[in-house]
């Protein structure tokens, strides 16, 4: 799967939040969205200046938000593991937003456990797929 077919069925699945989806597909999507990012974060700068909060690249990751979703979602079930797997470093950023103490020390703690959880969803997001039907459907076409 190349660069357009991998974005054109990410745009096209963005709802679809069962199945299977490659390393290419996943890791293609995930290439227009930095890049994406990184350009329209230029523009904004030069059109609106640095203040601006939603611009462009704020509209643009709005977009591609459910659809980056989904395709990790599918790629986590190519790997065997269930989606929501996903969400488990927000987890941890939620609950330093409802910390009131004036200690550091649990802040820290909690953005260090998100960082550590963020590496093993991607190390997850990095293995090979399963070659053979798992729970979560039968093998993609390559």
């Amino acid at each position: 799967m190349g660069f357009r077919e991998a974005v054109t069925v990410c745009i096209q699945d963005y709802y679809t939040f069962s199945g299977r989806a490659r390393r290419p597909e996943f890791w293609w999507f995930f290439l227009f969205v930095v890049v994406g990012t990184l350009l329209l974060s230029a523009v904004d700068a030069v059109i609106f200046g640095e203040g601006m909060l939603l611009g462009l690249n704020g509209l643009f990751g709005l977009l591609t938000f459910l659809p980056q979703l989904a395709v990790s979602w599918r790629r986590m079930h190519d790997t065997g593991r269930p989606g929501w797997l996903n969400l488990l470093p927000v987890a941890p950023i939620v609950l330093l937003f409802t910390i009131d103490s004036g200690d550091p020390a649990p802040k820290l703690v909690l953005m260090f456990m998100s960082v550590v959880v963020m590496i093993a969803v991607l190390v997850w997001l990095v293995h090979p797929s399963q070659t053979m039907p798992n729970r979560f459907g039968p093998e993609p076409p390559p």
